[in-house]
């Protein structure tokens, strides 16, 4: 049992090397954080009298929201998200090297190391971005900012629930993307199939759909509509498709990689 346990673990920390030491994700860091700045645009350039007079106290994270809420990082996420590990299994189906590791670790340690590694390089790829903004963010901003007066309240409380529906929302759509690209068997349905879903979806739950608000990518950021504990509940329900898509993205793996790479 502990050889087993050992070998599963090797298994997992060799894969998330592969994943989370790697460019595709830096570049999803990188990337995440700049479409967030795009985002917010429209704060980049305060006027004249909120410099004379000093920026609002955490100026820096009410850009950070902007950037969140956009319509750029609500459209990217989708394929940010897939980039670190979306072709990940499609990438040892077609080049054989699914045959030798499965011989190795067995087809178990496989799907669950490739399922952890979809939602820590798909998820913590785009928290990673999140939290770089952040940064940057009260690097060009903070020491413009006003002190904080007697009533004034800290942000963080509102910005740690969005963290957390970032990173589980980045985590759904790789494992999403990757699930797409497998059951196609196209590196281009992984990175396109995950952005086309979550545009119907926008589409659909916005315009005919209205009552199922849930499923619409736009409202997890923007939170237009009731939530029941607001972000803490979106992520709630964001934890829950996680899960469905997991176990989704785990048969998809052992039927068209496992079973279809034996049957070849």
């Amino acid at each position: 049992m502990k050889k087993k346990m050992i070998h599963s673990l090797r298994v997992l920390f060799s894969e998330l090397e592969r994943g989370i030491l790697s460019p595709a994700f830096v570049f999803c860091v990188i990337a995440t954080a700049a479409v967030l700045f795009f985002g917010s645009t429209s704060l980049w350039f305060p006027s004249e009298a909120e410099l004379e007079g000093g920026l609002a106290w955490e100026y820096y994270l009410t850009m950070l929201d902007t950037g969140c809420r956009s319509e750029a990082f609500v459209f990217c996420l989708p394929l940010l998200a897939a980039f670190p590990a979306g072709i990940s299994v499609l990438t040892d189906v077609r080049s054989g090297f699914i045959k030798e590791y499965l011989g190795r670790s067995g087809s178990r340690p496989y799907v669950v190391s490739k399922v952890i590694l979809s939602v820590l390089s798909g998820g913590g790829g785009v928290l990673g971005g999140y939290l770089t903004a952040a940064g940057l963010m009260f690097m060009i901003y903070g020491p413009m900012e006003l002190a904080p007066g007697e009533e004034d309240v800290s942000q963080w409380q509102d910005m740690w629930p969005q963290a957390l529906v970032v990173f589980l929302a980045g985590a759904f759509f790789a494992m999403l993307a990757a699930t797409l690209g497998l059951v196609f068997c196209n590196r281009y349905m992984a990175f396109g199939g995950a952005f086309m879903v979550s545009y119907l979806l926008i589409i659909v739950t916005s315009r005919y759909l209205t009552g199922i608000y849930t499923l619409n990518p736009r409202e997890w950021f923007r939170q237009e509509h009731y939530w029941e504990g607001g972000y803490f509940g979106c992520a709630a329900f964001l934890l829950e498709l996680c899960v469905i898509m997991a176990l989704i993205y785990g048969q998809t793996i052992f039927r068209f990689a496992i079973m279809g790479g034996k049957k070849r």
